[in-house]
């Protein structure tokens, strides 16, 4: 019973360090900006994937809970290792329980920072040239057409 339980507890603080290790990358990338548009890390929304600086606004928004979330996941794996008996699962899960508590709050504020990002409009450039509309941009161009 005792070898059970030592088990599960190793297993669960290599779970809760994993998650603090992805948390502090993922925090650390959106603080800098150097965490791009992707499917699968960061936060991730509808206001937050429609163009790349709504997507940077939002990680940077929630990279400092997301650090928090890291640093709160180290605590409880290293009293999920130091403190013995059942109560070292108790402090797994409420860490993780916590963590991801500071994550959603904080993805919630990403998101909202976000949505007051404007959005792009795509004919920002339209009738900008001598040629006056949209549908003949190309044609006044000062390059020759490659045939």
């Amino acid at each position: 019973m005792v070898v059970a339980v030592n088990v599960l507890l190793v297993v669960a603080a290599v779970i809760v360090f994993a998650l603090a290790a992805m948390w502090l990358v993922v925090g650390a990338m959106g603080i800098t900006g150097r965490l791009r548009r992707n499917r699968w890390v960061g936060v991730r929304a509808d206001a937050t994937m429609r163009s790349d600086q709504a997507f940077a606004v939002a990680n940077r928004v929630a990279a400092p809970g997301e650090l928090a979330a890291a640093g709160i996941l180290v605590l409880a794996g290293i009293l999920t290792l130091g403190v013995g008996g059942y109560w070292s699962l108790v402090f797994a899960v409420v860490g993780l329980i916590a963590a991801m508590f500071v994550v959603g709050i904080v993805s919630a504020y990403g998101v909202r920072a976000a949505a007051a990002v404007p959005a792009d409009d795509p004919a920002d450039d339209c009738g900008t040239s001598s040629c006056g509309a949209c549908s003949l941009r190309g044609a006044c161009s000062n390059e020759s057409a490659q045939a």
